[in-house]
């Protein structure tokens, strides 16, 4: 196995567990506020329904295939699963829609604007803290944790990411709205300052290793 470079503070299980809990609820938040806003859902999501009108398959099992596809990938390039992963795919959906069933959905753009930039914060401040517990991130964190694993910084890693989702979601046929584009740029700079927030680096292979300009 190569060795890794990563230089992270020491967490408690406690606090990893509590990370990994907090992650999942925020994530449902972030998702709902995204949906709830419609100026267009996150790239992942386009290729979910893409494939789901595509192949005539419910939105799940859309969801499995694109989750299946991006973790094996992912795993490839050197990014690491864990239980959480699993955990995270079978309870975030029921969250979901408990969330979007006590959110409004306003009109006025007024209203939709804000909901729109606060669930793109909260879902980037999900992911930053599942990701830091190492204990199992979602499957595009899983891509883009192997692609920074070859040396590709963070930032980076997640444009490559989504822009790959976004781009075969379009090809299936998946619905792309300004806020789609908006977060397909803005995510992965929040993300990688979330994580410089948080005093945590992502491994990377040594032999992948690079000098990010």
């Amino acid at each position: 196995m190569a060795a890794t470079l990563s230089f992270n503070p020491v967490l408690t299980t406690r606090t990893r567990v509590a990370r990994v809990v907090v992650s999942f609820v925020l994530v449902s938040i972030g998702v709902g506020l995204l949906i709830s806003a419609q100026l267009g859902v996150a790239p992942y999501d386009v290729l979910n329904t893409g494939i789901a009108e595509t192949f005539d398959v419910r939105f799940g099992v859309a969801f499995l295939i694109t989750a299946a596809t991006f973790y094996g990938t992912g795993i490839v390039l050197g990014g690491r699963t864990g239980w959480a992963s699993l955990i995270g795919t079978i309870v975030i959906a029921p969250l979901v829609e408990g969330v979007l069933a006590i959110l409004p959905e306003p009109e006025a753009m007024a209203g939709r604007v804000p909901m729109f930039a606060l669930g793109l914060v909260v879902l980037a401040a999900a992911v930053c803290l599942v990701i830091t517990t190492e204990l199992g991130p979602g499957p595009g964190e899983v891509f883009m944790l192997g692609l920074i694993a070859r040396g590709i910084p963070v930032a980076r890693s997640r444009w490559i990411t989504d822009g790959i989702a976004l781009a075969l979601g379009v090809a299936f046929g998946g619905s792309v709205g300004a806020g789609t584009l908006i977060f397909a740029f803005a995510f992965g700079p929040l993300v990688a300052g979330g994580l410089r927030a948080l005093h945590y680096t992502p491994p990377v292979n040594v032999a992948n290793a690079v000098v990010a300009p």
